[in-house]
């Protein structure tokens, strides 16, 4: 998995894993469903649910998950994580509250800024991104490779 995470263009599908994997968003349902062509599901946090005041719920079973449709715009609560560092930092923030330690340093290598991202928990490394050109990039790998 760590291999396929690195390969990953920054965009939507990285952003959705990191939301996934590292922000702990959830697929959520609209309990209203009518029909199966009505049923649909998307991207949001735990809070939302509380927020609907019961009219959402989480997604827990594959089977269910497969079944739904994709509602447009699924994703629109999913901050581009991957391509601004705004976003990132929410990441870094998100990791912190975990514990880890974040490491990060600029390198000019061949006359290209590079990121070098790490977290760090009870003194273990565990990922170093190295070469990419992008922070936000960097940190957003570097986090999934460290959770997955």
């Amino acid at each position: 998995m760590k291999k396929e995470v690195l390969c990953m263009s920054p965009g939507r599908d990285l952003d959705i894993e990191v939301a996934l994997n590292v922000m702990g968003f959830i697929w959520l349902k609209h309990l209203l469903q009518f029909s199966a062509e009505l049923a649909v599901k998307w991207l949001g946090t735990t809070a939302d649910i509380e927020e609907s005041g019961g009219v959402y719920t989480a997604l827990t079973k594959e089977s269910e998950m497969v079944s739904l449709k994709l509602r447009e715009n699924f994703d629109e609560a999913v901050p581009s994580y991957s391509t601004e560092i705004e976003a990132a930092q929410q990441v870094v923030v998100h990791m912190e509250s975990l514990g880890y330690a974040y490491i990060s340093e600029k390198k000019i290598e061949q006359g290209r800024e590079l990121y070098y991202v790490n977290f760090v928990k009870d003194g273990i490394d565990f990922a170093t991104i190295v070469g990419h050109s992008a922070e936000a990039e960097a940190i957003v790998k570097a986090a999934l490779v460290t959770l997955l």
